[in-house]
């Protein structure tokens, strides 16, 4: 009888800690790649936010100062201002869109967190019989002032 009320404790204690942890997550610290794992939760947000609202510079402050995107044609767009400004472009002369992420692999090695996916974007306001652009793409991530930020993106444009 005793060798069950152990038993209950421990399987109590098992079943109660998980629930203590998830509600004050404090007590459980990130590693580095749940660290990348939220950041690119959070940048994905950000990006569709941005591509919906047409808002060019919100979608450039995903990416570190230095940051470059390359594109499937290997055009290189580098510098954050570079972005800025290319996105507002780019979002002028095709208008905002609808954008779906899926992430498949993230990987980190060293100190550079590596991440692939694919993505679905339809313009709002394009034809519905129009096809929406179906592709790949590569983030590196690097932190930048204690930050996970997008480091190059390849293959979004």
């Amino acid at each position: 009888m005793v060798l069950d009320k152990r038993l209950g404790v421990k399987v109590l204690f098992f079943r109660v800690m998980p629930l203590v942890v998830a509600w004050h997550p404090m007590l459980v610290q990130a590693g580095p790649i749940e660290e990348i794992r939220l950041a690119s939760d959070s940048a994905r947000l950000v990006v569709q936010r941005a591509i919906a609202e047409e808002d060019g510079a919100t979608l450039a402050s995903v990416f570190t100062e230095g940051g470059a995107v390359i594109s499937p044609t290997g055009e290189v767009l580098r510098g954050r201002l570079t972005l800025k400004a290319s996105a507002m472009l780019l979002m002028m002369t095709l208008g905002g869109g609808d954008l779906k992420v899926t992430r498949h692999n993230l990987n980190l090695i060293d100190s550079t967190g590596y991440e692939t996916g694919g993505f679905t974007f339809r313009r709002t306001d394009s034809d519905p019989q129009e096809k929406a652009r179906v592709g790949r793409y590569t983030l590196i991530w690097e932190k930048e002032a204690g930050k996970w930020k997008i480091s190059r993106a390849i293959g979004i444009l």
